[in-house]
């Protein structure tokens, strides 16, 4: 694996799975035109020019670029007032959406998909590029809202949430349509919700302002607790997250964030850890299965290898495969005690640095705190805290003490304050108190 904590391999596992979404907003639009696809905000004031007074309007509703209220409030406003003028708002916005072609970075973005298996896109944008430009009509099935659904999919599905151009009275674009769709919820937006649950999926160019996104995300965190699936969400960002910015994403919606990451890095990411793990996966389920059923343990040589604790917590995820049950826990409790003999043995510096890790992993993707896990976890971190040193020190791990220092603020909030409140009143090293306190 390129390095601890990598969200790459559990992506390209779930590739080659045939289980990775995308859910992609305005920002990807604009990534694959070249910024040529309007903002919400650009939309409705275009819109404004078509109609007589429309120059006032926009200034009213969008002082300084300001919207006074919310931009589907404002979509109502502007509806009404083009309505009364003969002019329909959902057909001019289709229009203007219509005229969209790949730029430069789409081209770029659609040669690096071709080289990879497909995948499914959920999206609220209106627009076509997808299934017309990025993929082609041939590989491709389109669900929306006025679609006949198809039950002969194409390799590629693209779900759009909120409409298409294809029928524009059928988009949601005011706040009556957005009230109507969250309240008297269709077979999109259960699919959605479905096909979060059911895969991984990576937020690309959405900044999580949409209100019935959310309320999907809500009910999934609240549905999933202690569950490694809980955490198959994933946040691209291509500038750096705040430490607050992250805790609440992890809090309130179960996001992880791949952050300062442009679009075609991340994909080529993915592509390289593709080529990389692909052939293991077709047999892990076969090796994990007897193992959790007690008929068969795992070899000493694999589980001294890094690669093997990411490869199972993979298997595990993309099989549905609940880390409460009574099964999992004990075999992960006894993956973590046997890790923890290995590092007394002669020679076991490369085991002090996959056991801190693993810990981080595991404490970046569920919440521990009240599992039968816990114990468990807790005496592992306290033994990877007993045998790192900031400072090259014979008999201790400095790879260690940097992966605990480096990715702590990667553990979710809650493990955070669990660790810190288990060694508090305990006597640990001053490098241990280093790590917990930033």
């Amino acid at each position: 694996m390129g390095g601890d904590l990598d969200p790459y391999y559990e992506l390209a596992y779930a590739l080659e799975s045939q289980s990775l979404s995308f859910f992609v907003g305005t920002g990807f639009s604009m990534h694959l035109t070249d910024g040529k696809a309007p903002s919400w905000l650009d939309l409705l004031k275009t819109c404004c020019e078509k109609i007589d007074g429309g120059g006032e309007l926009s200034e009213q509703l969008f002082p300084n670029d300001n919207p006074i209220m919310s931009l589907e409030e404002c979509a109502s406003i502007i509806k009404v007032k083009m309505d009364s003028q003969g002019c329909c708002l959902h057909t001019e916005i289709a229009k203007v959406i219509r005229s969209l072609e790949l730029g430069e970075s789409g081209a770029e973005t659609k040669e690096i998909l071709e080289g990879l298996p497909p995948v499914k896109f959920i999206t609220t944008n209106y627009d076509l590029l997808l299934e017309e430009k990025l993929i082609g009509d041939e590989q491709c099935t389109s669900y929306s809202i006025g679609y006949p659904i198809n039950r002969q999919a194409k390799e590629y599905q693209v779900y759009h949430v909120h409409g298409s151009v294809k029928f524009p009275k059928k988009m949601i674009v005011t706040a009556d349509d957005y009230f109507k769709f969250i309240n008297y919820p269709d077979y999109f937006s259960k699919k959605v919700q479905t096909l979060i649950e059911e895969s991984t999926t990576v937020i690309i160019g959405y900044s999580l302002g949409d209100v019935n996104f959310k309320a999907i995300l809500n009910n999934i965190r609240s549905n999933r607790v202690h569950d490694i699936n809980r955490q198959n969400l994933f946040y691209l960002s291509r500038s750096p997250v705040n430490k607050n910015i992250k805790d609440y994403y992890d809090r309130s919606y179960g996001l992880r964030v791949i952050e300062n990451t442009e679009v075609d890095e991340f994909l080529n990411k993915i592509n390289s850890k593709h080529e990389e793990i692909k052939k293991r996966v077709s047999g892990s389920r076969n090796l994990l299965m007897p193992v959790l059923d007690g008929k068969k343990n795992f070899t000493d040589s694999y589980l001294k290898k890094r690669d093997s604790f990411y490869e199972i917590i993979a298997t595990l995820s993309s099989n549905g495969i609940i880390v409460s049950h009574p099964k999992v826990v004990k075999f992960l409790k006894d993956i973590f005690e046997r890790k923890r003999r290995f590092t007394g043995l002669t020679g076991a510096w490369e085991q002090y640095k996959h056991l801190a890790g693993w810990l981080v992993h595991v404490g970046a993707i569920m919440d521990i705190k009240d599992t039968p896990l816990e114990d468990a976890y807790l005496k592992a971190v306290e033994s990877s805290f007993k045998n790192m040193s900031k400072k090259k020190e014979l008999g201790k791990s400095w790879d260690s003490f940097v992966i605990w220092k480096r990715h702590w603020i990667d553990l979710t909030y809650d493990n955070r304050i669990m660790i810190f409140r288990y060694f508090e009143n305990e006597v640990v090293s001053s490098d241990a108190r280093e790590v917990m306190s930033q």
